[in-house]
């Protein structure tokens, strides 16, 4: 591969391109980001992060930032159509329910922030550590690649000129990797059609302050305010005309609202959005992948199509990373389509439930009705069991089989860690549980996991709170940790007693977070990588 070459060509700069970016340039390849755009977003979509993904951005070291930004869900005012001067209905816009965090999973509920501050927060991120910058005014217009999974990507771009002269040029380049993220339509302020029978109008609801806010954070600065309006009696060519203008959009709030009392600013964004639940075949084959609403869109409904997108990447970039430096062959890549289409069909028949669930006609015309949100929601369960690359000696509860932790920090002797500062995206994790006979029994692991490179595996050896001190003297190098609470046991091992993990039971934690593989002995380790590497 040519080392003048960029190595990815990123096609789309939302969160999930933006993301893809970052793991990207974690691990060495080098990206150029585009977007079609010509200025970036300033409406607000896609603002609910869930626990999961929380816990990928703080693998991703991007998370304090995000989570100063944002702030808890909003309750909604919900208000009949006409407004008949009644109380409105406070509805709390996607009921979760309340849990206490634990060690294994520290974050509970969603986050809520608007799309145009979440992307600004990871484009800081490229520019700062990288010198990254999403390239604006580029649009990809068509590639071309042979089935040689060898060969380069030929990309053909369109970039307009910024500024009053607006002139086009063509651009023809050669990349390792294409990466589609562009999503499935750029809608801001929403107005939903086709769904119920007559239009319900919902806005944030803030107790404590007077303007309705649309940065839906709990430091309120600005007056900006998000108007979605549903119903089955619009005429969708009509809409499409109004979203384009900021009077007949008023005139059509006034007419649905009875409220002519409310007064407008400057129009930020607006389009359409009807239900278009859908999914792609195949995630990709070669060197051109996609991800996010390129591959998959969901319901609004269940908050999952952004958070889907972004562990489509964290499962994705790993592996061409490994590809892309010799390390595994390109059939690795196989396993992103198999792994994600599962997930994904399961999700997708989740949030169409909630969005009948929602939006079901029998309900009282000028409502909605707001389901309570799952625990499967929050993206705790989902797991790659049944993936070609995943091996499972130990059969643990499916639910711990996908614990996200998280962030490429070093340990040092006697400090009280988690392992969400521990793990990396860039390499495998060997998490050794040494059993109540300790380390020595674990001695023909650690040297079988010591014979692969340290740029893909690293060792961290996990002593149970029975032994009372960690004794080194392995040829390897690994770092070590006592469970003194037994909380990485139980999350993990849940099901075997020590004494069955006597001789040492291996956890291996893939870059994305998931367990790829719980085995006993050499053979497993050897098992793993013989179908995970070339």
């Amino acid at each position: 591969m040519s080392s003048n070459r960029v190595n990815v060509l990123i096609a789309g700069a939302g969160p999930v391109g933006l993301v893809s970016a970052l793991l990207f340039l974690r691990d060495g390849l080098s990206v150029r980001i585009i977007t079609k755009e010509m200025e970036f977003r300033t409406g607000y979509r896609g603002p609910g992060i869930m626990p999961r993904t929380l816990e990928l951005y703080r693998f991703l070291g991007v998370l304090d930032e995000i989570w100063q930004a944002s702030g808890p869900v909003q309750d909604m005012h919900q208000y009949t159509s006409p407004d008949n001067g009644e109380p409105p209905l406070i509805a709390y816009n996607g009921k979760v329910e309340e849990i206490k965090p634990t060690p294994d999973k520290p974050y509970f509920a969603p986050r809520i922030i608007g799309q145009v501050d979440h992307e600004a927060i990871l484009r800081s991120f490229l520019f700062k550590d990288y010198g990254c910058q999403v390239e604006l005014g580029t649009e990809l217009v068509s590639y071309e690649c042979s089935p040689d999974s060898d060969s380069i990507v030929s990309a053909t771009m369109l970039k307009t000129q910024l500024g009053e002269d607006k002139s086009t040029k063509t651009e023809v380049a050669h990349f390792d990797w294409l990466i589609g993220a562009e999503g499935a339509h750029s809608v801001h302020t929403k107005i939903w059609g086709d769904i119920s029978k007559k239009a319900v109008i919902l806005r944030p609801y803030l107790s404590s302050h007077s303007a309705q806010h649309s940065t839906p954070t709990e430091v309120r600065v600005d007056t900006r305010t998000q108007i979605m309006i549903a119903g089955q009696e619009f005429d969708f060519e009509e809409l499409t005309k109004i979203s384009r203008d900021r009077d007949a959009l008023i005139e059509l709030f006034y007419r649905y609202s009875g409220r002519t009392d409310y007064k407008f600013g400057e129009l930020v964004g607006a389009g359409i959005w009807r239900p278009n639940i859908r999914m792609v075949d195949s995630f990709g084959k070669g060197r051109v992948y996609i991800a996010g609403d390129a591959a998959h869109v969901h319901s609004p409904t269940g908050g999952q199509g952004l958070n889907s997108g972004i562990q489509d990447v964290f499962n994705l970039v790993w592996k061409i990373s490994l590809v892309h430096k010799k390390f595994a062959p390109h059939s690795l890549l196989e396993s992103y389509t198999i792994e994600r289409v599962r997930v994904i069909a399961a999700m997708l028949g989740k949030t169409t439930t909630l969005f009948k669930q929602t939006f079901q006609s029998q309900h009282k015309i000028g409502t909605i009705n707001w389901p309570t949100r799952g625990f499967e929601l929050r993206m705790f369960g989902i797991n790659y069991r049944g993936s070609p690359i995943v091996l499972d000696e130990v059969q643990p509860p499916a639910e711990v089989l996908d614990p996200y932790k998280i962030s490429p920090t070093s340990l040092r002797k006697g400090t009280i860690t988690s392992l969400f500062d521990i793990l990396k995206t860039t390499a495998h994790t060997a998490l050794v549980f040494t059993g109540i006979l300790g380390f020595q029994t674990s001695q023909a692991l650690l040297q079988a996991l010591g014979r692969y490179p340290s740029e893909i595996l690293r060792v961290l050896v996990i002593y149970p709170s029975s032994q009372s001190s960690v004794v080194g003297g392995a040829q390897v190098d690994f770092d070590e940790l006592l469970d003194t609470r037994e909380q990485a046991y139980y999350t993990y091992l849940r099901g075997v007693n020590l004494e069955e993990a006597s001789p040492g039971v291996v956890v291996l934690v893939r870059p994305d977070g998931h367990v790829g593989a719980i085995v006993r002995d050499v053979d497993g380790i050897e098992r793993y990588f013989r179908n995970l590497l070339s």
